[in-house]
């Protein structure tokens, strides 16, 4: 019997180059969900791409704290315009130096955005660089969930790791997102009964990407049954302030040929939307 799986790409929105990327992936049928970044200035232009896809595909929102510049009053007058790095955000996370109530009016703004340009609510949310299970953050998440997005029975992306031999000097990532929350975060999901993936894979060194083809046969291989496997592919791209560029298109090289279907097939697997 096959398992079912969501095969997530992230960033949509980021720029030209990812959108299109993942919009080929799409007419392919080599993903069944998108994760949109809304707070850039490409997003109503992408959203028009997007939108003949609803229902095909599990749209949702991810939501951005690092990239870029804030959308709401609340957040530019307490901590500036652009929003800070991912180190700092993490850092001031974890000492809860955080407004709750900021937090909650970015990720109304961003709902807003995401909801005027589609014409309907996110079918799941997660976060850009998984900043959704830090701590305050997720509490934020959860009550803007309870009063915009219950109703809509949307669900939630809980990012888990496995961790490997190696680990711990090869890929210091996992070792974060899971300190980071993962624990804690899923226990509020369950408290506040919200929907969410069982399992989770999708996570790698992008300075291995060249290896992504080797990679994700193991991906597809430790994924359970209405799992979530994220990715991020894209075109090549001119634009030189996106880091990992050539990850991008290594992954959409993968996805978009053969050997993909081929690896799906001998996993017994299929892409599926939750």
């Amino acid at each position: 019997m096959k398992k079912s799986i969501v095969l997530c790409a992230d960033d949509y929105g980021q720029v030209p180059a990812i959108s299109r990327g993942i919009i080929s992936l799409i007419k392919q049928s080599r993903l069944s969900a998108a994760s949109c970044m809304v707070n850039t200035s490409w997003w109503s232009e992408h959203a028009v791409w997007l939108a003949p896809y609803q229902g095909k595909i599990n749209i949702g929102l991810h939501f951005n704290l690092t990239e870029g510049m804030a959308l709401s009053s609340e957040y530019q007058q307490a901590y500036g315009a652009a929003f800070m790095p991912l180190s700092r955000l993490l850092w001031k996370a974890a000492l809860r130096k955080l407004d709750r109530k900021i937090i909650e009016a970015e990720c109304h703004a961003q709902i807003d955005r995401f909801e005027h340009a589609l014409g309907f609510l996110p079918v799941f949310l997660d976060g850009h660089q998984h900043i959704h299970q830090f701590p305050v953050i997720r509490e934020a998440v959860i009550n803007v969930y309870r009063q915009r997005l219950e109703a809509r029975n949307t669900y939630i992306r809980l990012v888990t790791v496995r961790f490997r031999l190696g680990d711990v000097i090869g890929n210091v990532k996992k070792i974060i997102i899971h300190v980071a929350g993962t624990q804690a975060f899923r226990e509020l999901l369950e408290k506040h009964k919200i929907k969410y993936n069982q399992t989770f894979n999708g996570i790698y060194s992008f300075a291995h990407a060249n290896r992504y083809p080797l990679l994700f046969p193991r991906f597809l291989a430790e994924i359970g049954d209405r799992g979530i496997i994220m990715c991020h592919p894209g075109l090549e791209s001119p634009q030189t302030d996106d880091l990992i560029a050539d990850a991008r298109y290594a992954e959409y090289q993968y996805l978009a040929g053969e050997r993909f279907v081929m690896d799906c097939e001998r996993a017994g697997v299929r892409l599926s939307t939750m």
